[in-house]
C-alpha cells in the first residue's frame, strides 16, 4: 500500500523505508547520466516490486513508499521537479528492481535505460541532472556491455572488466566536487544502464569471475587504453597523444584482421580537404597532394611531415572523422579517397582482436599481456 510520510528534520522513517535505504547503500560509483548533452524533461518508471521515493527541499523531506502490488506510475519531470504540486530540489528513487529512465533531447525521447539501486534527479537551473548509483558489479557489467559486451564473449569480457575496474580505480574522484564520480559517456567510460542485452548474464558472470581485479605496473594502476580494432598494428600513446607509458607496447596484431571493423573507405571533396589543411598552413595543389600520397609508406603512421612540421594523424582523424589513422590516400579529380584499416585511436587493447583471441582459447591475462607489457594483477581491497 502506498504511503506518504512528510519528514521534518529527518524524523524516524517507517520500517520499510529504513530497509530500502539500508539496501540502497550501493558500492558502485555515482554516475552522471546522459552526460553528452543538456535536457530539461525526464521520465522515470519503476517496472515492478516495492520502491521508495524521496523528495528534498529546503523545508522538509517527503517520502513516498510503494508496495509491490501498488500501481507504479510513470513520472514525467520538468526542471522544477514537482510532485503533487510540491517543488523539490532533488528527488531520489530507491529500488532493488529495475528503474527505467529516458530524457527529452532535440524534441525526441531517448531510448529507456535501466538502473537498479538509486536514481536521483537534481534541479540545475533550467535543466535536470540525473545521477545513478548501483552495486559495483552492476556498474562494471553495464560498462563492459556498453564498451563492447554486446558481441564479445568469454575471456574477452573478463579482460574488458579488468580494464574497466582499473580505469575506475584511477578516475573515481575526478568529478567528486560535482556530486558524482564518473560520467556515462566516453569522456569517462560508456555506461548505458545495468547490463540488459542478449548476453547480460554472461557479462555479469565474467565481471564476477574477476571481481575487484585490477591491472598494475610497478604497483600502480595502469591507464587501460582500448579501442575497437587496431587494423593489424597498435600504436604507442606518445604517437597518438604525448605521454609515453612504460607498460604500453606497439604490436603487430593479426587477431584484429578478422574483425568486422577492419576495412573502411571515406571520400573528401577538395573543398572539404583543403578547408582543413589550409587552416593549418598546408596549401598543396592536387598534383602535389598526389605526389605526397605516393611517397607515404604502407605501414601505420602516427604523423605526416610537411617540411619541418609534423602533424599528428590522431588530430586529423578527429577533425575529418576518420575511423582510424591507419590510412592510404588517393588524389582524384573530385577529391581524396581515404582507404583505412581499423577503428579507434590504436593504443592498448583492440577489442575485436581480443574477442578473436578469446575465441582461440587465450585467457584474459594472456589477452592483456599481449597488448600491454610488464603487468601484474591484484585485488583492489588487498591490504
Amino acid at each position: 500500500m502506498r504511503k506518504l510520510i512528510i519528514l521534518f528534520l529527518f524524523a524516524q522513517l517507517g520500517v520499510h523505508a529504513q530497509e530500502f535505504l539500508e539496501e540502497a547503500r550501493m558500492s558502485g560509483p555515482r554516475v552522471f547520466l546522459f552526460a553528452e548533452d543538456f535536457y530539461s524533461r525526464a521520465q522515470i518508471k519503476v517496472k515492478e516490486g516495492a520502491y521508495l521515493l524521496k523528495g528534498y527541499n529546503k523545508d522538509s523531506t517527503y517520502v513516498f513508499e510503494y508496495g509491490p502490488d501498488d500501481v507504479h506510475p510513470l513520472y514525467t519531470f520538468r526542471a522544477e521537479l514537482m510532485i503533487n504540486r510540491t517543488k523539490f530540489d532533488s528527488i531520489t528513487f530507491y529500488s532493488n528492481d529495475t528503474i527505467v529512465l529516458r530524457v527529452l533531447r532535440g524534441g525526441e525521447w531517448t531510448e529507456e535505460r535501466p538502473y537498479i539501486g538509486e536514481l536521483t534527479l537534481r534541479n540545475n537551473l533550467i535543466y535536470i541532472d540525473a545521477i545513478a548509483r548501483c552495486s559495483m558489479e552492476d556498474y562494471l557489467a553495464g560498462a563492459v556491455e556498453a564498451e563492447g559486451g554486446l558481441t564479445g564473449r568469454g575471456s574477452y569480457l573478463q579482460a574488458q572488466a579488468v580494464l574497466a575496474r582499473t580505469w575506475l580505480m584511477s578516475n573515481e574522484k575526478k568529478h567528486i566536487k560535482d556530486g558524482f564520480h564518473v560520467k556515462d559517456d566516453q569522456s569517462s567510460q560508456a555506461f548505458k544502464g545495468v547490463a540488459h542485452g542478449a548476453y547480460a548474464d554472461e557479462v555479469m558472470k565474467a565481471v564476477l569471475s574477476v571481481q575487484d581485479t585490477v591491472a598494475l605496473h610497478n604497483g600502480r594502476p595502469i591507464m587501460g587504453f582500448y579501442h575497437s580494432n587496431s587494423g593489424g598494428q597498435t600504436l604507442l600513446p606518445q604517437e597518438v597523444w604525448s605521454q609515453a607509458l612504460p607498460y604500453c607496447r606497439k604490436v603487430v596484431d593479426p587477431f584484429s584482421l578478422k574483425g568486422s571493423k577492419l576495412n573502411w573507405t571515406q571520400t573528401h571533396t577538395w573543398e572539404e580537404w583543403n578547408g582543413y589543411w589550409t587552416r593549418i598552413y598546408v596549401d598543396f595543389s592536387k598534383d602535389k597532394w598526389g605526389q605526397f600520397f605516393q611517397n607515404l609508406p604502407s605501414d601505420r603512421l602516427s604523423h605526416w611531415t610537411f617540411g619541418e612540421e609534423k602533424h599528428k594523424l590522431e588530430t586529423v582523424r578527429r577533425a575529418l572523422k576518420w575511423r582510424s589513422t591507419f590510412v592510404q590516400c588517393e588524389a582524384t579529380e573530385v577529391g581524396v579517397i581515404v582507404t583505412g584499416k581499423g577503428f579507434g585511436h590504436g593504443v592498448g587493447m583492440a577489442q575485436q582482436g581480443a574477442m578473436h583471441m578469446a575465441a582461440s582459447g587465450f585467457t584474459w591475462q594472456e589477452i592483456l599481456d599481449f597488448y600491454f607489457k610488464d603487468l601484474t594483477y591484484d585485488l583492489v581491497n588487498n591490504p
